[in-house]
């Protein structure tokens, strides 16, 4: 099969030709119809990601695909069935896992993209506790990247900042995730203000329902973020650039008693809070991290339901996986690009 292989950090992929992996026992080979690629990608790819596995590694944990081979113990019923791919091998024993937050499992095996080889390739060995069945009328493309540009959102609305109908949020960053957080907030019945330095990016955010949309020219936003939600304050901010500046014009912005669920991160430029008014105010603040099972077989269930539209901007075949690379480091994208083998 035909791959792309991270062989050194900061280098480009490489193509190589290897062996189509063969199943264990409890796994399963998907070959790959689509495999989203974000900018978690480009933080395993320069090496600075703490789930980082060794090298050689195939990249990508957004991916969705046909079941074609099956190991022992597999029902081979579910051959030529369509899935998407939770990347997190969790062991669902856990009190995390029993809790819904898979992604903190103290007994995690490892991460399908991260340390374990992932969906740039034509073929990708999972675990059948890993796949989530699909429809087969959605779109692989779309597909793809459900399970961590529209759940991870999806998990910071409800599970974390809980939105409700008729309250006011403000979505700082319309990128991958952004922009399906917009859509999932007006699924649920409340108002968005959606921010970013894109204009590209935010006339998508008020095609998918943003009722005011802000493009920062300022160094510091917190004046312009403050005078978009006309003083009153949001009720919640959801934000996913990780920028310190952002995160604290976006406390800003909210009203007493406001939530803000911080979804981007940058370990090389602390978040930076306000105490007198975390405490004044009584301001709720969240890390949330990717997405629990739950959340993301909420997730296909709304798409099936169209309630919510995975927005891809661009799809490449696999061996431009590094010109993909490059746009996503230049901060070229509105919406997801996907790679098709």
């Amino acid at each position: 099969m035909k791959c792309m292989v991270l062989e050194e950090f900061n280098a480009s992929l490489v193509l190589r030709e290897r062996d189509t992996p063969t199943p264990g026992p409890g796994e399963t080979i998907l070959r790959v119809g689509a495999a989203g690629a974000c900018r978690t990608d480009l933080k395993i790819w320069h090496g600075n990601h703490p789930a980082t596995g060794n090298l050689p590694l195939v990249l990508g944990h957004e991916i969705a695909g046909e079941v074609v081979e099956v190991g022992k113990g597999v029902d081979t019923g579910i051959k030529g069935r369509h899935a998407v791919v939770f990347a997190y091998l969790s062991c669902g024993e856990c009190s995390f896992c029993k809790a819904g937050h898979e992604p903190l499992c103290t007994h995690l095996k490892g991460q399908i993209g991260f340390n374990l080889d992932g969906g740039f390739a034509e073929y990708v060995k999972v675990p059948l506790t890993s796949l989530f069945f699909i429809r087969p009328e959605i779109p692989f493309e779309q597909a793809a990247i459900l399970a961590d540009a529209v759940a991870t959102p999806y998990r910071a609305l409800t599970s974390k900042i809980k939105i409700q109908a008729g309250e006011t949020l403000a979505v700082i960053g319309a990128g991958g995730l952004g922009i399906h957080a917009v859509q999932i907030a007006r699924a649920m019945g409340a108002r968005v203000l959606a921010i970013d330095i894109n204009g590209k990016a935010l006339a998508v955010a008020q095609e998918m329902g943003a009722e005011k949309t802000l493009q920062i020219t300022q160094e510091d936003p917190t004046e312009e973020m403050r005078d978009l939600s006309e003083g009153k304050g949001v009720d919640a901010v959801i934000e996913s650039v990780g920028k310190p500046e952002m995160q604290s014009a976006g406390l800003h912005m909210l009203k007493v008693a406001g939530r803000f669920a911080a979804v981007g991160y940058n370990a090389d430029r602390p978040f930076q809070v306000n105490s007198q008014a975390l405490v004044s105010k009584e301001l709720k603040i969240y890390g949330s991290r990717s997405c629990g099972r739950k959340d993301l077989q909420e997730v296909i269930d709304l798409v099936s339901s169209a309630k919510i539209k995975p927005f891809v901007a661009e799809c490449h075949p696999l061996p431009e996986a590094n010109v993909v690379l490059s746009q996503l480091e230049k901060g070229q994208t509105v919406g997801r690009f996907v790679l098709v083998p």
